[in-house]
């Protein structure tokens, strides 16, 4: 039986919780990386609390039930949200799901009202920098202190 395209719409809580999370950790594992220096783990133990508005919101791919990828929008000030944990999982990738995560995003911090988009983006995730490239992200300063050789910081005025 062939898995149906992934549809991509805003997750629901708690109906996604559990998979969401469990998404998010597979690409930390994918990352190779160990986010204690970033709060991670606070972040996941509050999860529902930290990504419902008006603090945040995820989007995901939806196949079936079966969650391909997410991207996430996270407030920072009222003029400033951050994109956060874009990933599609491997299965799922070639069918532009990461840049309709992206653009998902984009158009919702557009109707929140916010006018500037950030983003942290670490060596291993290449080709999501150039799906923000390619979408009008720019360099921009560093938003916090960063031990992690490499990240790039992007931004894009809405």
């Amino acid at each position: 039986m062939q898995t149906p395209r992934p549809i991509v719409r805003e997750a629901v809580f708690p109906a996604d919780t559990h998979n969401l999370v469990a998404v998010i950790r597979e690409y930390v594992r994918w990352l190779d990386m160990d986010l204690s220096y970033r709060g991670f783990d606070a972040e996941m133990d509050a999860f529902e609390h930290v990504y419902t508005l008006p603090s945040g919101m995820f989007f995901v791919a939806d196949a079936g039930g079966e969650l391909a990828g997410c991207a996430g929008l996270l407030r920072h000030t009222a003029e400033t949200a951050e994109i956060k944990r874009l990933y599609v999982r491997e299965a799922f990738r070639g069918l532009s799901l990461g840049e309709t995560l992206v653009t998902s995003v984009i158009g919702k911090a557009k109707t929140l009202g916010f006018s500037t988009l950030v983003l942290d983006s670490v060596p291993q995730t290449r080709f999501a920098q150039r799906i923000y490239e390619r979408l009008g992200f720019v360099e921009t300063a560093p938003y916090y202190e960063n031990p992690v050789e490499g990240t790039r910081f992007l931004a894009l005025d809405l």
